[in-house]
């Protein structure tokens, strides 16, 4: 897989997690949800892509105010 493919991929499925995670109303799932996306978010920034310290950052507003 090339490196430009890999890190769409990521980007694609941090964008589900996202998605899924605006839509969850069990605090547990969330959480876990958030988890995974903090590593797909670390996985993009030692891939060289520029990405916010903090992934929730870059989360749409819905998910943020939670």
């Amino acid at each position: 897989m090339q490196m430009q493919e890999l890190i769409a991929k990521i980007q694609a499925a941090r964008t589900l997690m996202q998605a899924a995670m605006a839509d969850c109303d069990a605090p547990q799932i969330e959480m876990m949800l958030r988890n995974a996306d903090m590593e797909l978010h670390w996985a993009l920034w030692n891939l060289g892509e520029p990405v916010e310290l903090r992934p929730e950052v870059e989360y749409p507003q819905a998910t943020r105010s939670r």
